[in-house]
């Protein structure tokens, strides 16, 4: 699972964006549930993706892209486990955005699609350099340019307002945490609402809204995926003890969840891979 973190680390040569160029197949297509205070652009140059940002479910096919807010829960997921994605990524400093844009500024997609073209353009010229370029100076005359095309097109109305209560996002990041850090263990919905000082309905609530999937369905998810990652590094691995030891409470519950997400068992997608497995 990708690491939660908050604090920002742009010490590259004092300009303050970060750049990633992705190409993933199939179940590597993941990246779960987390935040950041930086701003995040994130564009499909081939194949597609499906992102939650905020608690709503986003679709990136190729020639499409999106911004992440600071502070706003977001995860990647594959569509199909067969589909194929590669795209970029840039994240700019939130103190950086602040002091050029406004302070607490919250952006989302431009309503010109002469606009949108223009800052797809700018995140690809932002790829190619991470690629091929080493000049800071051309790397900051990107950055400027986006931010000129922010200000102009993409300013939210309403200014610093967000969807969800400051209290409420940080409450639910803490839940989050919790879950992150504990999933391996009996867990249930009831328990983590008790820990909280929450009642179930009113965390099953907050939990649908904020991530976009209920609390079950989230749990599950992140103890497959630590299985997965297990299953992938580990030679002639024990799935059952694999699934017991990330928080699985059986076989059964295991392969059910398994086979609804990749559409097939453990046992046949580790074959796949000409890997080992021993179920018991």
């Amino acid at each position: 699972m990708a690491e939660h973190y908050e604090s920002e680390a742009f010490i590259y040569n004092q300009v303050p964006v970060r750049i990633f160029n992705h190409c993933y197949d199939g179940t590597e297509i993941f990246t779960g549930l987390h935040w950041h205070r930086n701003i995040e652009f994130n564009l499909t140059t081939s194949g597609r993706i499906k992102m939650n940002i905020d608690g709503e479910t986003v679709h990136l096919p190729a020639g499409s892209w999106c911004i992440v807010n600071s502070g706003e829960l977001h995860s990647n997921h594959w569509i199909e486990p067969t589909d194929h994605f590669e795209g970029i990524c840039v994240q700019i400093s939130k103190s950086f955005m602040d002091r050029w844009v406004g302070e607490g500024k919250r952006f989302e997609l431009p309503g010109s699609q002469a606009a949108y073209d223009r800052i797809k353009d700018i995140l690809i010229e932002f790829g190619e350099y991470q690629r091929t370029g080493k000049d800071d100076l051309r790397k900051m005359q990107l950055v400027f340019t986006l931010l000129n095309m922010l200000s102009d097109n993409c300013i939210r109305e309403g200014g610093v307002v967000e969807r969800h209560s400051e209290n409420g996002d940080a409450n639910i990041k803490a839940i989050i945490n919790y879950i992150d850090a504990n999933y391996m263990e009996q867990m249930d919905l009831a328990s983590v609402a008790a820990h909280f000082n929450y009642t179930p309905t009113y965390l099953s609530r907050m939990f649908k809204e904020h991530v976009g999937r209920n609390f079950y369905q989230y749990l599950q998810n992140v103890r497959l995926m630590n299985c997965v990652e297990e299953m992938k590094d580990e030679e002639n691995i024990r799935l059952m003890e694999c699934a017991l030891n990330h928080g699985f409470p059986n076989a059964k519950s295991f392969i059910s969840t398994f086979k609804k997400t990749f559409g097939c068992t453990p046992s046949e997608w580790i074959k796949q891979g000409k890997k080992t497995a021993i179920l018991a």
